[in-house]
């Protein structure tokens, strides 16, 4: 009769399935517990330490005596309405004190000598830490907890223990304190026949019994209605199920069609580009057939220049390169090299008329326009004739002067 349950991943808890592994395998139910738990643990930022404590375990017990009084039968029938309601009432304090989404699952264990609640939390913190000490602060934290869960209790009709038990100072194990536990209730029950006190107390207890029934009833009448609003919820959700097809295949509807447009498009781009593609490749067709036509009907090309002939060229448009030259070449004070050239060459020809001056200092040569035209005209015969040499030089390396290069 023990019950097991896990996180659903969604507010809840269900009982655990057979699964399937990638392979098809089946694996057993436990499994979900570790996939829950690992799934839980990818939420935390940080990188997990070897020695983090990853889970902690959490055992809820009510007082066993309150079961021989308003639940004897749970060894064989498990627990009645009120005992289910009290467990709730512990599996949602606890739900509320580490977090939904901490408790991992858990199980209600019925094959022991009194029911308990046994939990498993991993603290993972709200801003993605994994921290047991923000969840399990030490003894002072501990009896915090202690008081918020009897209070939970007492508000859902139980009377809870608030001072230590006598089991706390015994340091027995539970078969022990059960032992004990039914002797001490033996000699109570022949005391309370013996005493007419007891007898009275006992009254007393019936009374509350009743009352506690009534409140029981309450409950019952409370749990059919919310039973007739559970009976409800297929409903529902079949409608929002209904409701969230007809969206997507409005969705899906719209997507196709934008998609067909998109692909309608690309194709008319695409037939464009065919057609300019074969008018480009029937004017290439067209223009080659003109270029054999011409060709067909012209004679030969002319025959290239000689190299002579280019190299009188090339000396014959040394002048304008060199003064295009000159006239590029500029300093920081804004001359050009053209200038200075200019000013080296009217230098030179004081230099020329001194020397050909008289002993009276008369001078009777050409001018100067007339110098610079010889002394150039006289430069590019010097370089013609170096040119010729040197293409000489050439000619007779490569195999002589009628060596075609």
């Amino acid at each position: 009769m023990n019950r097991t349950f896990v996180n659903d991943g969604a507010g809840g808890f269900r009982v655990p399935v057979v699964t399937k592994d990638p392979q098809g395998r089946s694996r057993p139910p436990s499994a979900e517990f570790a996939d829950y738990r690992s799934a839980r643990l990818a939420q935390v930022k940080k990188p997990l330490r070897k020695d983090a404590v990853v889970m902690r375990g959490v055992m809820l017990q009510l007082d066993p005596t309150w079961f021989d009084t308003h639940c004897p039968d749970w060894r064989t029938d498990g627990l009645n309405e009120v005992a289910r309601r009290l467990v709730e009432t512990q599996l949602i304090w606890a739900c509320k004190e580490f977090g939904q989404k901490n408790v991992m699952g858990g199980s209600l264990d019925l094959d022991e000598t009194s029911p308990h609640l046994q939990l498993s939390v991993i603290p993972v913190t709200a801003d993605g830490r994994l921290s047991q000490k923000d969840f399990f602060k030490g003894p002072g934290h501990f009896r915090k907890q202690r008081k918020e869960l009897c209070d939970a209790l007492e508000a859902a009709g139980y009377d809870p223990q608030r001072t230590p038990a006598e089991r706390s100072t015994e340091r027995t194990s539970s078969s022990e304190y059960a032992l004990l536990a039914d002797k001490r209730r033996a000699a109570l029950a022949i005391a309370k026949r013996d005493s007419e006190k007891m007898w009275e107390e006992r009254q007393q207890v019936r009374a509350q019994k009743a009352e506690a029934d009534l409140v029981a009833a309450s409950i019952q009448a409370d749990r059919q209605d919310l039973d007739a609003q559970v009976e409800t919820l297929p409903r529902l959700k079949r409608k929002a199920k209904q409701d969230a097809m007809v969206e997507a295949r409005a969705e899906a509807r719209q997507e196709v069609s934008q998609e067909y447009v998109t692909a309608r498009e690309a194709a008319q781009r695409a037939e464009a580009a065919e057609r300019a593609h074969r008018a480009a490749e029937g004017a290439l067709l067209a223009l080659r057939e003109q270029i054999q036509h011409e060709l067909d009907g012209n004679p030969l090309p002319p025959a290239p220049p000689s190299y002579d002939a280019m190299r009188r060229d090339i000396l014959g448009a040394q002048p304008h390169v060199l003064g295009a030259f000159l006239k590029s070449v500029k300093f920081k004070d804004g001359s050009t090299l053209e200038g200075r050239f200019e000013a080296f060459q009217r230098r030179s020809f004081a230099t020329h008329q001194r020397r050909n001056s008289d002993a009276l200092g008369r001078y009777s040569g050409p001018g100067y326009d007339q110098w610079k035209s010889r002394s150039l005209a006289m430069q590019r015969k010097i370089d013609a004739a170096k040119v010729s040499s040197q293409v000489a030089d050439m000619d007779s390396m490569d195999g002589g002067t009628g060596y075609e290069r």
